[in-house]
């Protein structure tokens, strides 16, 4: 038989299955990722709060002699008391009194009892002498800081209604997210370790660097938890602290109910301090109200991504600096899921890292001798 003359030449690929069967994966893993994106926030916070409570939801399998259905049921019924309605009660009562406030304001301005704040004889005639101070550099007339003010106390209070009626309008795409959390925390309390398992399972790496990706992202979701909680506890306090100084009643529990809040996402202590601001500066504690104020603003919400930096920088063994731009950079990019995203991105990274230079480290060694 004669041969072509193509025959050592062939146009044939090599491994074409496989190469076919790369890019088919790759395909659909792409429209798979289209279709659940929406979904991953969800995912991500089911996975750090399991993690978080796992410990809670090994407690509760011993107590029910290993049904592990029943402890993740229950363990979901917890996080709908622990959270859920103490946050819906909350915000109806910040609406309430948000309304209450800017109303207590008006009726003062309209009785004439702030008038002495503008007087020059009265001993508490603050407004009176920021107007004299001013005076040379513009005319400020007492009835138009009078407008201010009531237009300023009437925007933050409208601001609070308005957030916390949007919070409200939007409760059944809140509700929805959580019980999609729940639905999702339910599977990952029960099969949470098979699901792992068979996840790492699929990763083309040796053992051993399966088990030190798998340790550096158990590692990190427990150091998130902790750095919110963390947190919660810093902006607690450090709330407590300013009302005091500021002469608030019961400052521990508003500095309690602060670092509660300091887990909200985007309004956070402001729940809780700017409401007591209004509440100050319409009852004629003006210089109270303004301090408090600017506590929250610069002391209480400030201190929010330095102690995260610390804590999960602490608990991920890294530079508090890295963490600090990650917490910070993913809030910017992602809003309140950044805050997860960004740890876990940089410990990927650092866990890719540290693979790449067990592997190279002779490569590495030698050229470091080189250039000696």
């Amino acid at each position: 038989m004669e041969k072509t003359p193509f025959n050592k030449q062939s146009l044939q690929l090599k491994n074409i299955p496989g190469i076919f069967l790369i890019l088919c994966l790759a395909g659909v893993t792409y429209f798979l990722y289209q279709v659940i994106s929406p979904f991953l926030p969800v995912v991500i916070v089911a996975a750090v709060l399991t993690a978080a409570f796992h410990p809670f939801y090994k407690i509760f399998v011993k107590l029910f002699r290993g049904r592990k259905s029943i402890a993740s049921i229950v363990m979901c019924l917890l996080m709908i008391v622990v959270i859920i309605v103490p946050l819906i009660v909350f915000i109806m009562y910040l609406a309430n009194e948000a309304l209450s406030a800017y109303a207590l304001l008006e009726q003062k301005m309209q009785s004439g009892a702030i008038d002495s704040y503008f007087s020059s004889t009265s001993k508490g005639g603050l407004l009176y002498d920021i107007k004299a101070r001013l005076a040379p550099i513009m005319k400020i007339e007492p009835t138009y800081m009078k407008s201010a003010i009531t237009d300023v106390a009437k925007n933050i209070s409208n601001f609070l209604v308005d957030k916390s009626a949007e919070l409200l309008k939007n409760a059944t795409t809140m509700l929805i997210g959580f019980i999609f959390t729940l639905f999702t925390m339910y599977f990952f309390f029960k099969d949470g370790e098979v699901l792992i398992q068979k996840a790492v399972h699929l990763l083309p790496l040796p053992n051993k660097y399966e088990k030190i990706l798998l340790s550096k992202l158990s590692q990190t979701t427990r150091s998130i938890f902790q750095g919110i909680f963390a947190t919660a506890i810093a902006q607690g306090f450090m709330a407590g602290i300013g009302f005091w100084i500021a002469g608030v009643p019961n400052a521990a529990l508003w500095g309690t109910l602060a670092g509660f809040f300091s887990m909200l996402p985007y309004i956070g202590t402001a729940t809780i301090w700017l409401p007591a601001s209004i509440v100050l500066l319409t009852s004629g504690h003006v210089s109270s109200g303004v301090f408090l104020i600017l506590w929250g603003l610069f002391i209480v919400s400030t201190v929010d991504n330095v102690v995260k930096a610390f804590v999960i920088g602490g608990g991920m063994k890294t530079y508090p600096l890295f963490v600090f731009f990650v917490v910070f950079g993913g809030f910017l990019a992602f809003g309140f899921p950044g805050i997860l995203y960004g740890p876990l991105v940089l410990t990927v990274f650092l866990s890719l890292l540290d693979i790449y230079k067990m592997e190279y480290a002779k490569v590495l060694d030698g050229m470091s001798d080189e250039k000696k």
